[in-house]
Order: C-alpha cells, then sequence, then structure tokens
C-alpha cells in the first residue's frame, strides 16, 4: 500500500503509534475495510 497524503494528528507520537498498531482503530481510517489481520509482526492484510 502507497499512502499518497500527509496529515497532522494533534496528539503525543506515543499515542498516535499506539493507533496505528490497533487493528480496530486502523481498520476505521481504511475505506472500505472489512478486515485487517496481522500476518506477522510487522505486516498486516486486508
Amino acid at each position: 500500500m502507497e499512502l499518497a497524503e500527509e496529515i497532522t494528528i494533534a496528539a503525543p507520537l506515543e499515542k498516535v503509534y499506539e493507533g496505528l498498531n490497533d487493528i480496530a482503530i486502523l481498520k476505521a481510517c481504511i475505506p472500505g475495510c472489512e478486515e485487517l489481520d496481522w500476518t506477522s509482526k510487522n505486516e498486516l492484510e486486508a
């Protein structure tokens, strides 16, 4: 996946990383995403 948009999030970096690693939060940020699962320590599959 390539992301082309830049967004500034008014939150501590630590909280942003927590959100990016929370499947429920990340799934809600991806339009049309119905399923999201970890396939390895560093990879997700939608």
